[in-house]
């Protein structure tokens, strides 16, 4: 009847009938096409992954969110579908079905992005650049035999069940039915989504939830510009002293500014040469504590490693301050605020800072950063270019006579490995003789898509070392869907083994600091606990050292800049500057578990929703205790929560500041220069 005008009042009543009879069998067909993706996702990442022991459980209850999440979409589309239906009933069938086709092959795509590394796409996305985004895409094998293969059966699917979604039988007191739920849908959604709160971890969460949910309900708030929350408050603009950290601020116009009062904790550990020593930085992509070091959740895969972390400085309960690369270098020699995206993402606008490597310059030590990939990638290169660093070593100058990590079918790798990466760095170390130096690594072989060259030899590595494991075959079996990734690690182990056999023929490996990393746990091995992705291990190495220890006490990426300036202040006597940025303290150096520190931790580009204070993780507005291994409880006291809120808001709303001014330092302070005699004074305002 549509396509002409409703004259009476019987021909509106027929009509409001007809179209939501059609209404509604479009919904259910459109429903079952969502179950069936539901149940591909259990299958597919059951399969190819382990998931929690009730994961069958969390996937059902996902259906009755993919089922709230639908109706919330649909509740939209009545008013169009009818509106539309009025002219002409066939042209909003085929943008129903049309929209239909789009959001359930954008839920199957997110879901294939989803199996590779176990954690949602979000907002982050736009924490990236679309070459970025490709090269990550190609490095994961782009659009393999298997996603073909389901986004056909899926279209196949599509087609046929519109096609035969008249048949659906609805009777009058149905549709009553069914339309009272949709209109309900619209209210109480909020009341029936699934929330972080309610999941012990984060793979329980995201065996629930929606995958285009997810990135919807992250995505358009990021893109309609809503604050997370409302910064109100002055909390530290009240008290010139940081009560979390006993910082004590000097300048309200620059409010990260403050007295540097950190520590001399590894002098004594040091014996100290009349020259200035070599700091080697390895910063390894993905090296998580569950697996390297004694103790590890998921056994240690790293043998090299925890042998030489006996010979260390180590701390096993050591954390980066993001779950992705981006943050770690601004971090770990700058002790940077995040910013928006990460301090890098601000490319050439970041603001001047100290760093560790910019102040060694400055003391006539050599710098040289060197990567196997693309050191364009999250503005690597941009960032060692403000340091002034004196050598990049990348992709694209690697030199010949060193081949690329294997690729998958579209060719694409994402550089060279990290044996050949300490090669080609040997090499080049060889040829500069000049100290004092400072040699930089961002390694890239414990990256997706975990392909090295001798892929058997470090398979049957991960064999053997799982025979000296006590695992059942439930547990042997569940370690085989990860082989490739542990075959990995044991590649990079055996990789740092080659490096320090060589470095150590070196004359001046005697003079030498080596300190290891990683840049954050990766996450395609089940992530434990919501902190559990920010911990990783953290030695320090050197022939220098006068004793060895291991250290319980919590320290993070932002504590190492701290602790190694005042390291060269008292043990080399260089004048370092009084006043700084940092929002680490220092190094904790007692053996016993403990927290003496408060940071802000950003999972990925664009989600900053964790805060560490003392003993408490406050996470998704839920607060924990912290144990030793950083093992966490659910707590519930206002009282903590309050206070953990109020220091997070007043972090952002520093960072706030910093973003608006594009300032960190007063020109007063930025161009110190060690050893160039007292700093000029700060007016307090």
């Amino acid at each position: 009847m549509s396509g002409h005008l409703y004259r009476t009042r019987e021909d509106l009543r027929i009509f409001a009938e007809e179209t939501s009879k059609r209404f509604f069998q479009l919904l259910l067909s459109l429903s079952f096409l969502f179950l069936v993706v539901r149940v591909f996702e259990y299958s597919y990442i059951s399969n190819i992954h382990t998931l929690p022991a009730n994961s069958l459980r969390l996937a059902a209850s996902g259906i009755f969110y993919d089922i709230i999440f639908l109706l919330k979409i649909c509740s939209y589309s009545v008013i169009p579908f009818f509106l539309i239906s009025y002219y002409k009933s066939k042209i909003a069938e085929i943008i129903f079905i049309s929209i239909s086709a789009l959001l359930l092959l954008s839920n199957l795509l997110l879901i294939f992005y989803y199996s590779k590394s176990l954690v949602p796409l979000g907002a982050d996305l736009f924490g990236y650049s679309v070459e970025e985004i490709i090269r990550t895409f190609q490095a994961s094998g782009g659009f393999n035999l298997l996603m073909v293969l389901a986004v056909l059966v899926l279209i196949v699917l599509v087609v046929l069940a519109f096609r035969f979604s008249r048949k659906i039988p609805l009777q009058n007191k149905l549709v009553y039915l069914l339309s009272a739920v949709l209109i309900s849908s619209f209210f109480v959604y909020d009341n029936f989504t699934p929330n972080t709160k309610e999941y012990e971890t984060d793979l329980e969460f995201y065996t629930v939830v929606n995958k285009l949910q997810f990135f919807s309900g992250r995505a358009i708030p990021y893109l309609l510009k809503e604050e997370d929350e409302v910064i109100s408050g002055d909390y530290f603009i009240d008290s010139d002293v940081d009560q979390q950290n006993t910082f004590t601020y000097v300048n309200k116009n620059f409010p990260f500014l403050r007295i540097d009062s950190s520590q001399n904790v590894l002098g004594n550990f040091f014996q100290t040469t009349d020259e200035l020593p070599n700091f080697v930085f390895i910063i390894t992509e993905s090296l998580g504590r569950s697996y390297s070091g004694e103790g590890a959740i998921d056994g240690s895969f790293t043998p090299f490693l925890d042998s030489l972390a006996g010979q260390s400085l180590y701390w096993k309960n050591f954390l980066s301050t993001s779950g992705r690369t981006f943050a770690v270098f601004s971090s770990l020699f700058g002790s940077l605020p995040f910013a928006e995206k990460g301090f890098l993402e601000l490319g050439e606008k970041m603001p001047p800072h100290f760093s560790l490597i910019s102040l060694l310059k400055q003391l006539g030590y050599s710098t040289a950063f060197y990567h196997g990939g693309d050191v364009h990638f999250d503005n690597m290169d941009t960032f060692f270019k403000r340091q002034q660093v004196d050598f990049v070593l990348g992709d694209k100058n690697f030199g010949s006579g060193y081949k690329k990590m294997p690729a998958k079918a579209d060719q694409f790798s994402w550089g060279y490995g990290d044996k050949d990466l300490f090669k080609r760095s040997l090499e080049i170390i060889g040829q500069q003789r000049k100290s004092p130096r400072v040699d930089i690594y961002m390694t890239l072989s414990m990256h997706d898509p975990f392909l090295i060259e001798g892929q058997e030899y470090y398979r049957n590595k991960v064999h053997t070392q799982l025979q000296t494991m006590d695992l059942s075959l439930q547990q042997k079996q569940k370690y085989e869907k990860y082989i490739d990734i542990f075959a990995t690690v044991m590649y990079t182990d055996d990789a740092f083994k080659y490096f320090f056999e060589e470095y150590k023929k070196r004359n001046d490996f005697k003079n030498t600091i080596f300190i290891i990393t990683g840049d954050h746990r990766m996450p395609e091995i089940p992530i434990k606990t919501k902190l559990d992705r920010f911990h990783v291990p953290f030695l320090i190495y050197s022939p220098m050292l006068k004793r060895t220890e291991t250290f319980s006490s919590v320290s993070t990426h932002f504590d190492v800049l701290p602790s190694l300036i005042s390291f060269l202040r008292e043990n080399y006597k260089i004048e370092t500057p009084k006043y700084v940025t940092w929002l680490g303290s220092g190094l904790d150096t007692v053996k016993n578990f403990r927290n003496i520190h408060s940071a802000p931790l950003m999972r990925n580009k664009n989600e900053l929703l964790d805060y560490l204070n003392q003993i408490y993780f406050l996470t998704d507005e839920e607060v924990f205790e912290v144990f030793d291994n950083l093992i966490i409880r659910k707590i519930k006291d206002d009282v903590v929560q309050s206070r953990l809120q109020n220091y997070f808001s007043e972090y952002k709303l520093k960072n706030k500041i910093m973003l608006t001014t594009k300032t960190l330092l007063p020109d007063s302070v930025l161009y110190f220069t060690p050893r160039a005699g007292r700093q000029e004074g700060i007016n307090k305002k």
